[in-house]
């Protein structure tokens, strides 16, 4: 007979922790969830952690002046495995916290989507199928940061733990039966291979406006983008509170060479061109203009439509949503003979010989 895990609705203080840690010391699987702000931020401000395991489900004040480092000690051990849903935020607010993350993940949205469903499906809907229970949405936007926190939202704090391990454990033998937990390992390492933060250049292809830069200009946007993000982190400020999208991909399009010029740019704070006008002029400056890249568009797309259709037979066939196996920019790369790791792995074996002839 099923125990039912001992419920601690908030820990805030080190003599509680230390009696939480000792009763987590003796697990591997640990379901996690956090509760962050980050509206005036460039880094989330951890407020709550949640972790289940077969015995404990527990919410942590991260507000509070307690030391997490004890049990940081526990979850990063070697052979600890976080069990999250839809993991990339939390990641980075946990690896933000904690200093690096951890060996091994299994990501719950992932491995649903391997059996079938839907490639977002949120946790609610989740567990929903899987387990066939209800857990609410109504305090999606409550301010984790205020204390104190309403028991009512600290209980629905925990709901998002609470199943996660019995939903992982139903998702784990629907995977094995269709032999697929290796394709689950696959995804959930190369999920957790991805930098924290992203690169310029992967910031710049984000970017509204920027696609159809080139050149100089390019370049210019990199370098600028590259300046914004350092700004940032300095200040613990959004990127958008530092320069705005649309004003940002403005200069690099102007290439503007004096203060005068900064100031005919559209939007662009005179606060910002008397503080950091020579530090934009100089990143423009030193910014090496690239060679000209050959939108992935310019691919036959007659040719990326038949594969497209192709995939989507394959992935059809799989019982597992086409996006899954290859995105639309993933089949253009491969079909213009540009190496993509997005198809290697599983995806390989199930895909080959699709694009051995478009190379």
């Amino acid at each position: 007979m099923n125990r039912e895990p001992t419920e601690s609705l908030l820990i805030a203080d080190d003599q509680a922790l230390r009696e939480i840690a000792d009763r987590l010391r003796g697990s591997r699987l640990f379901a996690l969830d956090t509760e962050f702000v980050r509206e005036s931020t460039y880094y989330p401000e951890l407020c709550v952690l949640q972790v289940a395991t077969d015995e404990v489900v527990a919410a942590i004040d991260c507000l509070a002046p307690i030391d997490l480092d004890p049990l940081f000690e526990i979850l990063l051990a070697d052979d600890a495995v976080w069990v999250l849903h839809s993991a990339r935020q939390d990641l980075e607010v946990l690896a933000s916290r904690a200093g690096r993350m951890p060996r091994k993940l299994i990501d719950t949205q992932i491995a649903a989507a391997l059996i079938g469903s839907p490639l977002q499906l949120g946790l609610q809907a989740m567990l929903r199928e899987v387990l066939g229970i209800e857990i609410g949405k109504e305090h999606t936007r409550a301010d984790w940061s205020r204390r104190p926190l309403p028991d009512a939202e600290l209980r629905y704090a925990l709901d998002d733990v609470r199943h996660l391990l019995p939903a992982w454990r139903a998702l784990e033998s629907r995977l094995g039966s269709a032999g697929r937990i290796g394709w689950l390992e696959e995804d959930c390492q190369r999920a957790l291979a991805l930098p924290i933060q992203p690169d310029a250049p992967t910031i710049l292809d984000r970017t509204k406006g920027a696609g159809g830069l080139q050149g100089k200009r390019r370049a210019a946007a990199l370098a600028l983008v590259a300046w914004r993000e350092t700004r940032a982190q300095e200040r613990d400020r959004p990127r958008r509170w530092i320069l705005a999208d649309e004003v940002l991909v403005r200069i690099a399009t102007g290439l503007p060479t004096t203060l005068e010029d900064l100031k005919r740019i559209p939007e662009l704070p005179p606060k910002l061109v008397a503080g950091s006008g020579p530090a934009l002029l100089a990143a423009i400056e030193g910014a090496t203009p690239l060679p000209a890249t050959e939108p992935i568009e310019h691919v036959d797309r007659s040719l990326v439509k038949r594969l497209q259709e192709t995939v989507k037979e394959r992935a059809l066939a799989l019982g597992i949503p086409p996006e899954l196996l290859a995105t639309r920019r993933d089949i253009a790369l491969a079909a213009s003979g540009k190496p993509t790791e997005a198809l290697a792995g599983w995806r390989s074996t199930v895909l080959a010989g699709l694009f051995g002839s478009t190379t």
